[in-house]
């Protein structure tokens, strides 16, 4: 479905950011293509939908090869905090407001935010099935669902890809969600893979045992001569049939974070680094 094996997290331009202008915008997306990246992951409810609006503006008509991923199925209550809402009817009104915001015809990849706690999954997923049909959407994906809702899920329309949180520092999903995955054929994709930043060096540890970790990953990215977060990925890209998509606004660090695809870790240095984090 994707050529590239990492793709590039549009988030950091909403919610708790500044918003870029078109122009910071434009020139990241540029940078991505030069480097290889071909999927440009994002929301409907970032940023009350401006980060859409923002993408569908930089991208113009013509897509220029990229693949563009976004996620339906939240809403805001009236004090401002997120709810699950997969009903049909707000699906086809969320998938609608984004292919306009998007200013495209079809989605490629839309994302089932979060399973609705109101009604079964197969009724939010018939309605994305018929969205299929209807040619707004090219392909279901699914949102940190459990292997349960998986399996349900894709008993009604294939999944193409399961969404979770995976990173050097938090591998629960090896324990079970990415074994269904590939039990079903559903390709992974790794969201928040430098761990909010931990592995990044963007924010601190908060225990004793996380700062050692971090101590020792920092140990071996600095004998790799290659840096931590680079070294985290390239951890990450090891794994197998996982796209990264990692998150920025610098073009410096998406640069630098496109590159740990070249990067070819032995098997020495992987197994170190499995016993600094386990599962």
């Amino acid at each position: 479905m994707v050529s590239s094996t990492m793709g590039l997290g549009i988030r950091a331009y909403g919610d708790d950011y500044i918003l870029a202008n078109r122009r910071e915008y434009t020139q990241l997306i540029e940078v991505a293509r030069d480097n290889g990246i071909t999927m440009l992951d994002t929301a409907d409810f970032y940023a009350g939908g401006d980060v859409e609006r923002m993408l569908g503006a930089s991208l113009g008509v013509r897509r220029g090869g990229f693949l563009v991923s976004t996620h339906g199925g939240v809403r805001f209550s009236r004090i401002g905090s997120p709810i699950i809402d997969a009903s049909p009817a707000y699906l086809a009104m969320a998938c609608d407001a984004s292919l306009r915001r998007l200013r495209t015809d079809c989605i490629d990849l839309y994302y089932l935010s979060g399973v609705d706690p109101l009604l079964p999954v197969e009724e939010s997923m018939g309605k994305l099935s018929d969205l299929v049909t209807a040619g707004k959407i090219r392909y279901i994906g699914m949102y940190g669902a459990s292997r349960v809702d998986l399996r349900r899920a894709h008993r009604i329309h294939p999944i193409s890809v399961l969404a979770v949180e995976y990173s050097l520092r938090y591998r629960a999903a090896e324990r079970d969600k990415l074994l269904a995955a590939a039990e079903l054929g559903v390709g992974a994709v790794a969201y928040w893979p430098l761990a909010r930043g931990l592995l990044a060096g963007g924010r601190r540890a908060t225990s004793e045992l996380e700062s050692n970790g971090i101590r020792a990953v920092e140990t071996e990215a600095a004998e790799l001569d290659i840096g931590m977060a680079r070294l985290a990925l390239a951890w990450l890209l090891r794994r197998g049939d996982v796209l990264v998509v990692p998150g920025t606004r610098n073009p410096a660090h998406l640069e630098m974070n496109a590159s740990a695809t070249d990067i070819r870790l032995n098997s020495d240095v992987c197994s170190r680094l499995d016993r600094v984090f386990p599962p």
